[in-house]
């Protein structure tokens, strides 16, 4: 169009200076005459080629604008078959199209969508959030999977994934954007579904483990029990006193080994008759002699010699006797099996006057670094144990009991020399002075 517009303006010029020319003079010469009908010639020709580029030029451009128009509807169709909610925004998010998807989606019509800002469809509570993310989606740019709380109109709010680009001027300065919005509501439920199948299928797995190694554990005292039992029965006539005896004690021992996993087995189904915390008066001291004792009578230490320190005032020690078995048994146990032949388990007492710690220490394996975090999850071994026998379940039991206790535990080892695990206890010196606070956490942890 400039090009015609130039040859146009050049035509006319030449016209011009003809027309001054020939006023000049009076009479105009043949060859005069000549030269404007030759001029007019060139100029028509040039305006005739000129119509022509614009001819086609104007072709080119119907063209493009068809083919134009074909992607328009071929987006407009795409636009309103779009399963998921489609909508165009400005720059501060009010609605300027909208799909058929949409309209059902927040369930109002076209023609009430657009002008609406879209934060009046997001949930009151999260308008402000959904608002600030706004402002920033002019420099961040596109964003995917943005989740947010929609409310549609007259219906209950759901959960929707937000896929949101950036509409750009020539220059690339947003003006508006693209919003796809989906109801995930199904999704959030499926994934509920799973994590709670995934958690029944895990505590089967713990239940059949758990029957299958309290089962094995029950197995051997009963085993000891009937032997015990058919040896009386077959030899009692005529025997001595001293040979019977010892038979006795063993059943006695074996009866109590399974009381202790009896109620072991009700602290981790949290039995309040089992875990309800009873406080006695106690000579910690004297106590926790008879439970080294009573374990070297019941598990047979071999050569490990286990040493007892005591320090401080532990006559009189106000404390809950039934838990502290569970956790001394539980962790002598994994101290004697950890701990080769002719080695040293020491146990430390030291009694405050609001609190009692205690100190395990072993010569054993160690505990490697990367076990330390999962070391009181029940069932859980160690890498490094090898084919040591266990169930997984003496730390989760200690720590279970010094929970209950309002205690803590910690573990310090190295590998290959040996761990120590100290407890620390609150302690009180008569049932009175518990405080209501202790008394009421403990019955809370039982729930």
């Amino acid at each position: 169009m400039e090009i015609l517009t130039g040859q146009v303006e050049q035509a006319r010029e030449r016209l011009e200076q003809m027309q001054l020319l020939a006023q000049e003079f009076s009479l105009r010469p043949p060859d005069l005459l000549e030269q404007v009908f030759g001029e007019l010639s060139t100029a028509l020709e040039e305006l005739h080629v000129a119509t022509e580029e614009l001819q086609e030029q104007n072709q080119q451009l119907l063209s493009t604008r068809g083919q134009v128009e074909i992607e328009r509807e071929r987006y407009q169709k795409l636009f309103e078959g779009a399963p998921e909610a489609y909508l165009v925004t400005n720059a501060v998010g009010v609605i300027e199209e909208a799909n058929a998807a949409a309209e059902q989606l927040f369930n109002v019509r076209r023609p009430f969508l657009i002008d609406k800002p879209l934060a009046v469809f997001v949930i009151l509570e999260e308008r402000s959030a959904f608002r600030s993310q706004l402002e920033q989606l002019r420099t961040v740019g596109p964003l995917t999977e943005w989740e947010v709380q929609m409310l549609p109109r007259d219906r209950e709010s759901f959960p929707a994934a937000i896929s949101v680009s950036p509409v750009q001027d020539i220059p690339g300065n947003p003006i508006g954007f693209r919003w796809l919005i989906r109801n995930i509501s199904d999704l959030k439920e499926a994934e509920k579904t799973r994590q709670e199948l995934a958690v029944q299928q895990e505590l089967h797995l713990v239940k059949s483990r758990f029957i299958q190694i309290l089962s094995h554990d029950f197995r051997t005292p009963l085993n000891t029990i009937h032997l015990c039992t058919q040896l009386l029965e077959r030899y009692s006539d005529g025997v001595k006193q001293s040979k019977i005896n010892p038979l006795f004690e063993r059943i006695r021992g074996t009866l109590k080994q399974m009381t202790v996993l009896l109620d072991e087995v009700l602290i981790f189904n949290g039995d309040k008759s089992s875990c309800e915390p009873h406080f006695s008066q106690v000579d910690l001291e004297k106590f926790c002699w008879k439970l080294i004792e009573d374990y070297k009578d019941l598990y047979k230490p071999g050569e490990r010699s286990i040493n007892f320190h005591a320090s401080g005032d532990c006559f009189s020690v106000f404390t809950n006797t039934k838990l502290l078995i569970h956790i001394f048994r539980n962790i002598l146990s994994n101290c004697f099996k950890f701990t080769q032949e002719f080695s040293q388990i020491n146990v430390f007492l030291q009694c405050e006057n609001t609190q009692i710690i205690l100190k395990f220490c072993d010569q054993g394996l160690g505990i490697l670094p990367e076990d330390l975090p999962h070391l009181f999850n029940i069932f859980y071994r160690g890498n490094n144990i090898g084919d040591i026998p266990g169930s997984g379940l003496g730390l989760a039991i200690a720590k279970k009991s010094v929970d209950l206790l309002g205690g803590e535990i910690s573990v310090e080892s190295t590998v290959g020399v040996g761990t120590t695990l100290t407890i620390t206890l609150p302690t009180h010196s008569t049932s009175k002075s518990l405080p209501l606070p202790l008394k009421t956490s403990l019955l809370s942890r039982l729930e």
